[in-house]
C-alpha cells in the first residue's frame, strides 16, 4: 500500500471535522498570509482572502481556539474600531528537516515556520540501519536541547542528494548507494514514530533560499547547488517546480558521462586539491573561505568555467528566470570567481540585448536542505 504522511500525523494536530486534516484551503490560505505578514491586523485579510467579515471572524476565532494563532494590540495603531494583530504562536507545532549528503546528514528544528536550531551528523558509514538510528539519536539530542518531545512534531522533512525515482526512493551518489532504490519515508517514518515527506536535497535547498535567503525578491529563480555532484533545482511562483518525474533541475544531465570531471562539482575539487597534497580534506573543510589561495583552486576554476557557462545558459534559454543562484556547499569566493567569469550567449539584435538573470551567492549556508526540508510537512498540511 502507497505510503500516505498524511494518515500518521497525530490526532492532537487534526481539526475536529471531517475530512481529517490539520486545517481546511481557507484555514491554511489565512495562516500563509500571517506567516508572510506576521502582525497583519484581523481587518486587513479580508479583502486578500476574498472571505465575508463573518465568515473571517469564525475562522480566524477557531485557530485561536486551537493555539495555532495569537492576538496582540498596537499601542500606535490607526483609528477605528479595534482590530488584533495575528501571529502565528511559534511552539504550536514543531518540524524536524533531514538531509542526507555525501559526508554529512544535516538536521533542522523549526518551530511554527520559523528555524531554531541546526545540527550537523557524520554521514561516512555504509549501513542504512546504523544511519537510521544514528538519525534518531541526534533527533533525540536535538529534541532535549528544547525541552521538547517527538509529540510536540508536526512531521518530518528527508531530503537526500540523488535522482527522484518512484514514491520515495532515490537513486543516490556512490557514496550513498546503501540510501539509493529504496522506499525512504516509510521507513524513516516507522524509525521515528513520525510521519515523513521525501524530496530531492537540492530542491529543499533552493526552497531554503527561496523562503528565508535571496530569492525572497525573486518569483522565478534557478538554484545550482554545487556539492559532491552538481545539482540543483526550480523555483517557480516562490514554489519548488518538480516537473512530470520530480527532477526539474537536475543540471548534471547536461553533460555526458566523459565530461563529468569538468563540471563544476566539488567532489572534483576534493580530488584536484588531495592530488596537490591535501589528502584528508572533505567537502566540509572547502568552508573554509581562504582555499582560493591554495594551490590548485584557480586551475580548477579555470577548468571547470566552460562547464558553468554552458548550464548558466541552459539555464536562462529555457527557463528563462531573474535570478541564478550559486548555493550548495560553495564557498563564497569560489561562487564570485564563477561568477565573475559568466559568460552569456547574448549576440544583439538590432543592436538590442536581450535580458539575462542576475547572478547571485546563496544567503542560506548552513544545512539549506535541511531548512528546507523542515518546511515540507508545514507546506503540506497547513500552510
Amino acid at each position: 500500500m502507497k505510503y500516505d504522511p498524511l494518515k500518521h500525523v497525530a490526532a492532537h494536530f487534526l481539526r475536529d471535522a471531517q475530512p481529517a486534516r490539520v486545517a481546511s484551503r481557507n484555514e491554511r490560505d489565512l495562516l500563509r498570509l500571517i506567516w508572510k505578514s506576521p502582525g497583519i491586523e484581523r481587518s486587513d485579510l479580508t479583502e486578500p482572502l476574498d472571505l465575508t467579515q463573518q465568515s473571517l471572524h469564525r475562522i480566524v476565532a477557531r485557530l485561536h481556539e486551537r493555539g495555532m494563532i495569537v492576538f496582540s494590540h498596537s499601542e500606535g495603531r490607526r483609528s477605528g474600531p479595534p482590530s488584533p494583530e495575528l501571529t502565528l504562536r511559534k511552539d504550536w507545532c514543531l518540524t524536524l528537516g533531514i538531509s542526507v549528503n555525501v559526508g554529512s546528514i544535516g538536521l533542522c528544528l523549526m518551530g511554527f515556520g520559523e528555524p531554531l536550531e541546526n545540527l550537523e551528523i557524520q554521514q561516512a558509514g555504509t549501513s542504512l540501519s546504523a544511519e537510521l538510528e544514528q538519525i534518531e539519536a541526534a533527533v533525540e539530542d536535538i529534541l532535549a536541547r528544547r525541552g521538547a518531545k517527538r509529540r510536540d512534531i508536526l512531521g518530518v522533512g528527508l531530503a537526500v542528494a540523488g535522482h527522484r525515482m518512484l514514491e520515495t526512493a532515490f537513486n543516490c551518489p556512490l557514496p550513498l548507494a546503501h540510501w539509493s532504490l529504496i522506499d525512504l519515508a516509510p521507513l524513516l517514518g516507522k524509525q521515528l514514530g513520525l510521519p515523513v515527506w521525501a524530496d530531492n536535497a537540492t530542491r529543499t535547498a533552493a526552497l531554503a533560499e527561496a523562503i528565508f535567503g535571496v530569492g525572497r525578491d525573486a518569483a522565478d529563480f534557478a538554484y545550482i547547488a554545487h556539492l559532491h555532484g552538481y545539482g540543483g533545482g526550480l523555483v517557480s511562483g516562490g514554489m519548488p517546480f518538480r516537473g512530470s518525474f520530480g527532477n526539474a533541475g537536475e543540471f548534471s544531465v547536461l553533460f555526458a558521462r566523459q565530461d563529468y570531471g569538468d563540471r563544476p562539482a566539488l567532489g572534483q575539487l576534493l580530488e584536484c586539491l588531495r592530488s596537490k597534497g591535501r589528502s584528508d580534506l572533505t567537502l566540509k573543510d572547502l568552508k573554509n573561505e581562504n582555499l582560493v589561495d591554495w594551490d590548485g583552486v584557480r586551475e580548477w576554476v579555470d577548468r571547470v568555467t566552460p562547464a558553468h557557462n554552458r548550464a548558466i545558459n541552459a539555464i536562462s534559454a529555457i527557463f528563462d528566470p531573474a535570478l541564478i543562484v550559486l548555493g550548495g556547499e560553495l564557498p563564497h569566493s569560489l561562487a564570485r570567481m564563477l561568477i565573475e567569469r559568466t559568460e552569456f550567449n547574448n549576440l544583439p539584435r538590432h543592436g538590442v540585448l536581450r535580458d539575462v538573470p542576475s547572478l547571485a551567492v546563496a544567503q542560506i549556508i548552513d544545512a539549506p536542505g535541511a531548512i528546507g526540508a523542515a518546511l515540507i510537512p508545514l507546506f503540506e498540511t497547513v500552510l
